[in-house]
Protein backbone atom coordinates (compact mmCIF):
# COMPACT_ATOMS: atom_id res chain seq x y z
CA UNK A 1 0.00 0.00 0.00
CA UNK A 2 2.77 2.61 0.78
CA UNK A 3 4.05 1.44 -2.40
CA UNK A 4 0.85 2.50 -4.21
CA UNK A 5 0.41 5.89 -2.44
CA UNK A 6 3.86 6.93 -3.21
CA UNK A 7 3.44 6.20 -6.75
CA UNK A 8 -0.12 8.06 -6.95
CA UNK A 9 1.69 11.05 -5.47
CA UNK A 10 5.07 10.94 -7.89
CA UNK A 11 2.67 10.31 -10.78
CA UNK A 12 0.01 13.16 -9.93
CA UNK A 13 2.22 15.86 -8.10
CA UNK A 14 3.46 17.37 -11.21
CA UNK A 15 0.77 17.12 -13.21
CA UNK A 16 -1.28 18.75 -10.24
CA UNK A 17 1.52 21.32 -9.97
CA UNK A 18 1.16 22.51 -13.68
CA UNK A 19 -2.56 23.23 -12.58
CA UNK A 20 -2.13 25.42 -9.31
CA UNK A 21 0.96 27.19 -10.43
CA UNK A 22 -0.48 28.12 -13.46
CA UNK A 23 -2.76 30.33 -12.07
CA UNK A 24 -0.38 31.60 -9.12
CA UNK A 25 0.19 35.54 -9.71
CA UNK A 26 4.12 36.37 -9.39
CA UNK A 27 5.40 36.82 -5.86
CA UNK A 28 6.90 39.51 -6.96
CA UNK A 29 7.71 41.75 -10.12
CA UNK A 30 10.19 40.65 -12.93
CA UNK A 31 13.41 42.59 -12.77
CA UNK A 32 12.33 43.42 -8.92
CA UNK A 33 13.89 41.24 -6.13
CA UNK A 34 15.63 38.88 -8.52
CA UNK A 35 19.18 38.79 -10.07
CA UNK A 36 19.96 41.80 -12.22
CA UNK A 37 22.67 41.96 -14.72
CA UNK A 38 22.95 44.54 -17.61
CA UNK A 39 19.78 46.27 -19.03
CA UNK A 40 17.89 45.64 -16.21
CA UNK A 41 18.81 42.33 -15.49
CA UNK A 42 19.78 38.54 -16.22
CA UNK A 43 16.99 37.96 -13.96
CA UNK A 44 16.51 33.96 -13.65
CA UNK A 45 13.36 31.79 -14.39
CA UNK A 46 12.68 28.79 -15.53
CA UNK A 47 16.14 27.69 -17.62
CA UNK A 48 18.27 30.62 -16.65
CA UNK A 49 15.53 32.74 -18.60
CA UNK A 50 16.98 36.30 -19.11
CA UNK A 51 14.95 39.22 -18.31
CA UNK A 52 14.63 42.44 -19.07
CA UNK A 53 11.84 44.85 -17.51
CA UNK A 54 11.74 46.76 -20.43
CA UNK A 55 13.44 46.06 -24.48
CA UNK A 56 16.97 45.12 -23.87
CA UNK A 57 19.72 47.69 -25.56
CA UNK A 58 19.31 48.36 -29.23
CA UNK A 59 15.31 46.80 -28.69
CA UNK A 60 12.50 49.69 -28.97
CA UNK A 61 9.64 47.73 -28.58
CA UNK A 62 6.57 48.35 -30.58
CA UNK A 63 3.28 50.52 -30.16
CA UNK A 64 1.26 47.34 -30.16
CA UNK A 65 2.67 43.59 -29.01
CA UNK A 66 1.69 40.29 -27.73
CA UNK A 67 0.61 41.70 -24.28
CA UNK A 68 -1.13 44.88 -25.18
CA UNK A 69 -3.29 43.23 -28.01
CA UNK A 70 -6.87 42.90 -27.00
CA UNK A 71 -7.35 40.66 -30.31
CA UNK A 72 -4.16 39.23 -31.88
CA UNK A 73 -5.44 38.17 -35.38
CA UNK A 74 -5.57 41.78 -36.58
CA UNK A 75 -2.17 41.82 -35.51
CA UNK A 76 -0.96 39.35 -38.38
CA UNK A 77 1.87 41.75 -39.97
CA UNK A 78 3.33 42.19 -36.50
CA UNK A 79 3.87 38.23 -36.02
CA UNK A 80 7.08 38.33 -37.83
CA UNK A 81 8.58 40.61 -35.70
CA UNK A 82 10.12 39.28 -32.58
CA UNK A 83 9.16 42.66 -30.87
CA UNK A 84 5.53 41.49 -30.39
CA UNK A 85 6.46 38.57 -28.37
CA UNK A 86 9.02 40.81 -26.39
CA UNK A 87 11.77 38.32 -27.69
CA UNK A 88 10.41 35.69 -25.80
CA UNK A 89 11.21 31.99 -26.57
CA UNK A 90 7.86 29.73 -27.57
CA UNK A 91 9.04 27.79 -23.73
CA UNK A 92 9.65 31.41 -22.22
CA UNK A 93 6.10 32.20 -22.67
CA UNK A 94 4.45 28.82 -21.83
CA UNK A 95 6.64 29.84 -18.13
CA UNK A 96 6.28 33.15 -18.39
CA UNK A 97 3.49 32.94 -15.55
CA UNK A 98 5.12 29.66 -13.34
CA UNK A 99 8.18 31.68 -13.67
CA UNK A 100 7.12 34.69 -12.25
CA UNK A 101 8.18 37.04 -14.96
CA UNK A 102 4.61 38.32 -15.86
CA UNK A 103 5.49 42.01 -13.87
CA UNK A 104 2.87 42.98 -11.08
CA UNK A 105 0.57 44.43 -13.77
CA UNK A 106 -0.17 41.30 -15.48
CA UNK A 107 -0.08 41.20 -18.74
CA UNK A 108 0.90 44.44 -19.81
CA UNK A 109 4.07 44.02 -17.19
CA UNK A 110 5.45 41.20 -19.30
CA UNK A 111 9.15 40.92 -18.84
CA UNK A 112 11.45 40.96 -22.24
CA UNK A 113 14.12 38.34 -22.68
CA UNK A 114 17.44 38.47 -24.96
CA UNK A 115 17.05 39.62 -28.69
CA UNK A 116 19.99 38.01 -29.73
CA UNK A 117 18.76 33.96 -28.80
CA UNK A 118 17.94 32.23 -32.25
CA UNK A 119 18.79 28.68 -33.84
CA UNK A 120 19.14 29.40 -38.17
CA UNK A 121 16.57 28.62 -39.92
CA UNK A 122 18.53 27.37 -41.97
CA UNK A 123 19.19 24.41 -39.78
CA UNK A 124 16.20 23.77 -39.02
CA UNK A 125 14.59 23.06 -42.55
CA UNK A 126 15.49 20.08 -44.35
CA UNK A 127 18.80 19.57 -46.30
CA UNK A 128 17.11 17.14 -49.01
CA UNK A 129 15.57 17.29 -52.24
CA UNK A 130 12.67 15.38 -51.53
CA UNK A 131 9.26 17.31 -51.48
CA UNK A 132 7.37 13.99 -49.92
CA UNK A 133 8.14 11.21 -47.13
CA UNK A 134 7.27 8.56 -49.95
CA UNK A 135 9.69 10.29 -52.38
CA UNK A 136 12.63 9.86 -49.86
CA UNK A 137 12.14 7.07 -48.70
CA UNK A 138 11.59 5.62 -52.29
CA UNK A 139 14.87 7.03 -52.64
CA UNK A 140 16.64 5.27 -49.64
CA UNK A 141 15.00 1.96 -50.56
CA UNK A 142 16.51 2.25 -54.54
CA UNK A 143 20.12 3.10 -53.04
CA UNK A 144 19.99 0.11 -51.01
CA UNK A 145 18.93 -2.52 -53.66
CA UNK A 146 21.78 -0.51 -55.78
CA UNK A 147 24.11 -2.21 -53.11
CA UNK A 148 22.10 -5.47 -53.08
CA UNK A 149 19.72 -5.45 -50.49
CA UNK A 150 17.72 -4.16 -48.53
CA UNK A 151 19.44 -6.37 -45.58
CA UNK A 152 18.05 -9.17 -44.32
CA UNK A 153 18.47 -10.79 -40.56
CA UNK A 154 17.88 -13.21 -38.65
CA UNK A 155 17.54 -13.60 -35.09
CA UNK A 156 20.80 -14.80 -34.64
CA UNK A 157 22.10 -11.61 -36.83
CA UNK A 158 20.04 -8.76 -36.19
CA UNK A 159 22.10 -5.56 -34.58
CA UNK A 160 22.15 -5.68 -31.24
CA UNK A 161 20.67 -2.50 -30.02
CA UNK A 162 18.79 -3.99 -27.03
CA UNK A 163 18.39 -2.05 -24.13
CA UNK A 164 18.00 1.62 -22.18
CA UNK A 165 18.54 4.87 -24.16
CA UNK A 166 18.67 8.64 -22.99
CA UNK A 167 19.35 11.70 -24.95
CA UNK A 168 22.99 12.51 -25.24
CA UNK A 169 22.86 15.58 -24.10
CA UNK A 170 26.69 16.50 -25.01
CA UNK A 171 26.50 15.20 -28.42
CA UNK A 172 24.23 16.76 -31.35
CA UNK A 173 21.80 19.29 -30.22
CA UNK A 174 19.69 19.48 -33.61
CA UNK A 175 16.41 18.68 -32.67
CA UNK A 176 15.80 21.68 -29.62
CA UNK A 177 14.46 23.54 -31.75
CA UNK A 178 11.18 21.29 -31.27
CA UNK A 179 11.36 22.30 -27.58
CA UNK A 180 11.06 25.76 -28.00
CA UNK A 181 13.70 26.88 -26.21
CA UNK A 182 16.41 28.22 -28.45
CA UNK A 183 14.32 30.00 -31.06
CA UNK A 184 12.32 33.42 -31.50
CA UNK A 185 8.35 32.84 -32.23
CA UNK A 186 9.16 34.41 -35.63
CA UNK A 187 11.55 31.69 -36.88
CA UNK A 188 9.48 29.04 -35.99
CA UNK A 189 6.68 30.85 -37.42
CA UNK A 190 8.36 31.35 -40.72
CA UNK A 191 8.34 27.10 -40.95
CA UNK A 192 4.59 27.47 -40.69
CA UNK A 193 1.72 28.27 -43.52
CA UNK A 194 -0.79 31.29 -42.97
CA UNK A 195 -3.41 28.94 -41.33
CA UNK A 196 -0.81 27.08 -38.99
CA UNK A 197 0.83 30.19 -37.99
CA UNK A 198 -2.56 31.66 -36.72
CA UNK A 199 -3.04 28.61 -34.37
CA UNK A 200 0.85 29.24 -33.24
CA UNK A 201 -0.34 32.71 -32.04
CA UNK A 202 -3.39 31.52 -30.57
CA UNK A 203 -1.33 29.38 -28.34
CA UNK A 204 0.97 31.74 -27.45
CA UNK A 205 -1.59 34.22 -26.35
CA UNK A 206 -3.63 31.98 -24.69
CA UNK A 207 -1.11 30.43 -22.75
CA UNK A 208 0.80 33.62 -21.63
CA UNK A 209 -1.58 36.70 -22.16
CA UNK A 210 -4.47 34.40 -20.60
CA UNK A 211 -2.38 32.55 -18.61
CA UNK A 212 -5.03 29.50 -19.73
CA UNK A 213 -2.36 26.67 -20.55
CA UNK A 214 -3.62 23.05 -22.37
CA UNK A 215 -0.93 21.29 -21.89
CA UNK A 216 -1.46 17.25 -22.46
CA UNK A 217 -0.26 16.15 -19.57
CA UNK A 218 -2.77 18.25 -16.94
CA UNK A 219 -5.89 16.36 -18.35
CA UNK A 220 -4.37 13.37 -19.67
CA UNK A 221 -4.93 14.14 -23.23
CA UNK A 222 -2.93 12.17 -26.09
CA UNK A 223 0.86 12.94 -26.41
CA UNK A 224 0.56 13.16 -29.54
CA UNK A 225 3.04 12.22 -32.32
CA UNK A 226 5.24 15.08 -32.54
CA UNK A 227 5.89 15.05 -29.09
CA UNK A 228 7.99 11.99 -28.93
CA UNK A 229 10.83 14.86 -29.89
CA UNK A 230 10.38 17.42 -27.25
CA UNK A 231 11.98 17.38 -23.95
CA UNK A 232 9.72 17.36 -21.59
CA UNK A 233 7.70 14.05 -22.82
CA UNK A 234 10.90 12.06 -22.13
CA UNK A 235 10.14 10.06 -25.49
CA UNK A 236 13.60 10.16 -26.35
CA UNK A 237 14.49 8.49 -23.02
CA UNK A 238 13.58 4.34 -24.20
CA UNK A 239 13.50 1.10 -23.95
CA UNK A 240 14.47 -0.66 -27.56
CA UNK A 241 14.10 -3.90 -28.54
CA UNK A 242 15.13 -5.50 -31.26
CA UNK A 243 13.71 -8.59 -33.57
CA UNK A 244 13.98 -9.67 -37.27
CA UNK A 245 10.83 -7.88 -37.62
CA UNK A 246 9.90 -5.27 -35.43
CA UNK A 247 11.96 -2.94 -33.43
CA UNK A 248 10.08 -1.64 -30.72
CA UNK A 249 10.94 1.45 -28.90
CA UNK A 250 8.67 2.40 -25.15
CA UNK A 251 9.40 5.74 -23.12
CA UNK A 252 7.58 7.80 -21.68
CA UNK A 253 6.37 9.59 -18.20
CA UNK A 254 3.08 11.44 -18.70
CA UNK A 255 1.92 8.99 -21.04
CA UNK A 256 3.19 6.04 -23.33
CA UNK A 257 4.94 6.05 -26.60
CA UNK A 258 4.44 2.64 -28.06
CA UNK A 259 6.53 3.18 -31.21
CA UNK A 260 7.25 0.03 -33.54
CA UNK A 261 9.37 -0.47 -36.74
CA UNK A 262 7.86 -3.24 -38.75
CA UNK A 263 10.30 -4.53 -40.97
CA UNK A 264 9.86 -5.04 -44.94
CA UNK A 265 5.88 -4.09 -44.39
CA UNK A 266 4.01 -1.44 -46.74
CA UNK A 267 1.31 0.47 -44.73
CA UNK A 268 -2.07 -0.31 -44.30
CA UNK A 269 -3.77 1.80 -41.60
CA UNK A 270 -7.03 3.32 -42.87
CA UNK A 271 -7.37 5.77 -40.20
CA UNK A 272 -5.00 8.03 -38.54
CA UNK A 273 -3.09 6.34 -35.45
CA UNK A 274 -1.95 8.83 -32.52
CA UNK A 275 2.00 7.78 -32.97
CA UNK A 276 1.39 6.74 -37.04
CA UNK A 277 2.46 3.43 -38.53
CA UNK A 278 6.01 2.49 -39.09
CA UNK A 279 7.67 0.51 -41.93
CA UNK A 280 11.00 0.39 -42.31
CA UNK A 281 14.42 -1.81 -43.72
CA UNK A 282 18.14 -2.26 -43.13
CA UNK A 283 20.67 -0.88 -45.38
CA UNK A 284 23.30 -2.69 -43.62
CA UNK A 285 23.55 -1.50 -40.13
CA UNK A 286 21.21 1.74 -40.48
CA UNK A 287 17.84 1.24 -39.95
CA UNK A 288 15.44 3.41 -42.28
CA UNK A 289 12.34 4.13 -41.33
CA UNK A 290 8.75 5.79 -43.24
CA UNK A 291 6.02 7.12 -41.03
CA UNK A 292 2.74 7.56 -41.93
CA UNK A 293 -1.33 7.72 -41.37
CA UNK A 294 -0.47 10.27 -38.23
CA UNK A 295 -3.58 11.60 -35.97
CA UNK A 296 -2.73 15.44 -36.46
CA UNK A 297 -1.94 17.53 -32.54
CA UNK A 298 -0.47 19.83 -31.14
CA UNK A 299 3.58 20.62 -29.82
CA UNK A 300 1.56 22.87 -27.29
CA UNK A 301 3.49 24.64 -24.39
CA UNK A 302 3.34 27.88 -27.10
CA UNK A 303 4.19 26.05 -30.24
CA UNK A 304 2.63 24.58 -33.10
CA UNK A 305 -0.14 22.35 -34.72
CA UNK A 306 0.68 19.56 -36.76
CA UNK A 307 -1.65 17.78 -39.69
CA UNK A 308 -2.74 14.42 -39.94
CA UNK A 309 -0.51 14.94 -43.39
CA UNK A 310 2.67 14.53 -41.12
CA UNK A 311 5.06 11.96 -42.38
CA UNK A 312 8.39 11.10 -41.46
CA UNK A 313 11.30 9.29 -42.94
CA UNK A 314 14.08 8.76 -40.04
CA UNK A 315 17.65 7.02 -39.86
CA UNK A 316 18.97 5.18 -36.95
CA UNK A 317 23.04 4.79 -37.26
CA UNK A 318 25.24 3.00 -34.53
CA UNK A 319 27.96 4.81 -32.51
CA UNK A 320 30.71 3.00 -31.98
CA UNK A 321 33.60 4.23 -29.60
CA UNK A 322 37.04 4.20 -30.11
CA UNK A 323 37.72 0.53 -29.74
CA UNK A 324 34.68 -0.42 -31.63
CA UNK A 325 32.13 -0.95 -28.88
CA UNK A 326 28.45 0.17 -29.86
CA UNK A 327 27.31 3.26 -27.46
CA UNK A 328 24.62 4.39 -28.95
CA UNK A 329 22.32 5.73 -31.64
CA UNK A 330 22.89 9.16 -34.41
CA UNK A 331 19.04 9.83 -34.94
CA UNK A 332 17.75 11.64 -37.94
CA UNK A 333 14.73 12.68 -38.37
CA UNK A 334 12.62 14.82 -41.92
CA UNK A 335 9.19 15.54 -40.84
CA UNK A 336 6.83 16.35 -44.09
CA UNK A 337 3.95 18.28 -43.46
CA UNK A 338 2.10 19.88 -46.14
CA UNK A 339 -0.88 21.37 -44.11
CA UNK A 340 1.60 22.95 -41.74
CA UNK A 341 5.35 23.59 -43.03
CA UNK A 342 6.26 25.42 -45.84
CA UNK A 343 8.86 22.81 -46.37
CA UNK A 344 9.96 19.72 -45.06
CA UNK A 345 11.83 20.58 -41.34
CA UNK A 346 14.90 17.97 -39.92
CA UNK A 347 15.65 17.16 -36.80
CA UNK A 348 18.94 15.29 -35.35
CA UNK A 349 20.07 13.58 -31.88
CA UNK A 350 22.37 11.31 -30.37
CA UNK A 351 20.74 8.61 -27.69
CA UNK A 352 23.45 6.94 -26.02
CA UNK A 353 22.39 3.25 -24.40
CA UNK A 354 23.15 3.75 -20.21
CA UNK A 355 22.22 -0.22 -19.84
CA UNK A 356 21.34 -3.52 -21.81
CA UNK A 357 19.05 -5.45 -21.13
CA UNK A 358 20.39 -8.08 -18.58
CA UNK A 359 20.63 -5.42 -16.40
CA UNK A 360 19.05 -6.06 -13.31
CA UNK A 361 17.92 -3.09 -12.08
CA UNK A 362 16.20 -1.46 -15.08
CA UNK A 363 12.70 -1.24 -16.00
CA UNK A 364 10.18 0.23 -17.81
CA UNK A 365 7.65 1.11 -15.94
CA UNK A 366 3.55 1.35 -17.64
CA UNK A 367 2.09 5.00 -17.08
CA UNK A 368 -0.99 5.88 -16.14
CA UNK A 369 -2.31 9.37 -16.37
CA UNK A 370 -4.61 9.82 -13.78
CA UNK A 371 -5.85 13.89 -13.43
CA UNK A 372 -8.10 16.27 -11.74
CA UNK A 373 -7.44 18.80 -13.54
CA UNK A 374 -10.59 20.40 -15.20
CA UNK A 375 -10.95 23.71 -17.24
CA UNK A 376 -12.68 25.91 -15.13
CA UNK A 377 -13.86 29.31 -17.28
CA UNK A 378 -11.07 28.02 -19.70
CA UNK A 379 -8.44 27.80 -16.91
CA UNK A 380 -7.38 24.42 -15.85
CA UNK A 381 -8.14 23.92 -11.86
CA UNK A 382 -7.38 21.34 -9.21
CA UNK A 383 -10.19 19.72 -8.13
CA UNK A 384 -11.12 18.79 -4.57
CA UNK A 385 -13.31 16.30 -3.61
CA UNK A 386 -16.21 18.37 -3.37
CA UNK A 387 -16.20 18.94 -7.09
CA UNK A 388 -18.50 16.21 -8.39
CA UNK A 389 -16.21 15.61 -11.46
CA UNK A 390 -13.18 15.19 -8.82
CA UNK A 391 -12.36 10.95 -9.60
CA UNK A 392 -10.66 9.33 -6.31
CA UNK A 393 -8.38 6.72 -8.41
CA UNK A 394 -7.42 4.56 -6.16
CA UNK A 395 -10.70 4.48 -3.83
CA UNK A 396 -12.93 2.15 -5.95
CA UNK A 397 -14.25 4.89 -8.02
CA UNK A 398 -17.26 2.76 -9.51
CA UNK A 399 -18.20 1.50 -6.05
CA UNK A 400 -18.51 5.38 -4.57
CA UNK A 401 -20.46 5.88 -8.05
CA UNK A 402 -22.89 3.03 -6.82
CA UNK A 403 -23.53 3.97 -3.13
CA UNK A 404 -23.78 7.75 -3.93
CA UNK A 405 -26.18 7.54 -6.42
CA UNK A 406 -28.47 4.12 -5.85
CA UNK A 407 -27.51 2.57 -2.25
CA UNK A 408 -28.26 5.63 -0.52
CA UNK A 409 -29.75 4.66 2.98
CA UNK A 410 -29.07 1.06 2.80
CA UNK A 411 -28.45 -0.89 5.60
CA UNK A 412 -24.43 -2.79 4.88
CA UNK A 413 -22.64 -4.92 6.48
CA UNK A 414 -20.22 -3.35 9.13
CA UNK A 415 -17.52 -2.31 7.21
CA UNK A 416 -13.57 -2.82 8.71
CA UNK A 417 -10.13 -0.78 7.06
CA UNK A 418 -8.60 -2.96 4.51
CA UNK A 419 -5.76 -4.62 6.33
CA UNK A 420 -2.95 -2.35 4.28
CA UNK A 421 -4.53 0.67 5.60
CA UNK A 422 -4.13 -0.65 8.82
CA UNK A 423 -0.44 -0.96 8.01
CA UNK A 424 0.28 2.62 7.44
CA UNK A 425 -0.46 3.24 11.10
CA UNK A 426 2.04 0.34 12.52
Amino acid sequence: MRARLFVLFTLLLPIALIGVFAQQPPAQPAGRGQAQGKQGGAAFGRGATPTFPGPPAGMQALPLDLFSSKNFYKDQKLWSDQRYFRCNTPRQLTDIWTSRRIGDKPPTSAAWSDCSIDYPRDKIVSPYPYKTAKEHYAALLAAAKAKGGPTVYTKATTPDWDGYYTRDQQADHGAEWIWGTVNQVPTILSLLTPEYQKRMVQINYHEAVDNAPQWEASFCYPEGFMRWWAQASQGGNFQLTMTPWNVQFLSGIAANFLRQVLIGKEHVQKVPQWYGETIGFWDGATLITWTANVQGWTLSHSMFEFSDKMETVETFKPVVDASGKFTGLDHETVFYDPLAFVQPLRATYRYARRATPDNPTQRYTYIECLSNLRNTDGRPTQLTKADPRYIDYYGRPWAQNWEKYFEVGWDKPQETLPQDILDLFK
